[in-house]
């Protein structure tokens, strides 16, 4: 089978765990200013709050799309910026 990415250097494996985790603060920053609960998150997604629950956690790493949706529907917009 042939890879169609190289491995991932230790600095590559740190900046893509780093904005994961910017993810997940930046979530649980929305749902505090908002006052949403994460049943409320749930219904907002449309998915049970167990799923929402599961998307806070260390070890989820959301795709792209999937996180641009949860942001639409919390009100927030992702910018990505050249470093």
């Amino acid at each position: 089978m042939t890879r169609i990415m190289r491995e991932w250097s230790e600095t590559e494996e740190k900046i893509a765990q780093d904005t994961v985790d910017k993810f997940h603060k930046v979530l649980i920053e929305m749902l505090v200013e908002k006052q949403m609960t994460h049943a409320d998150l749930g219904a907002a997604l449309g998915v049970s709050r167990a799923r929402a629950t599961q998307l806070l956690g260390p070890n989820t790493n959301p795709s792209m799309r999937y996180t641009a949706l949860v942001l639409h529907r919390l009100g927030y917009t992702l910018e990505i910026k050249k470093i």
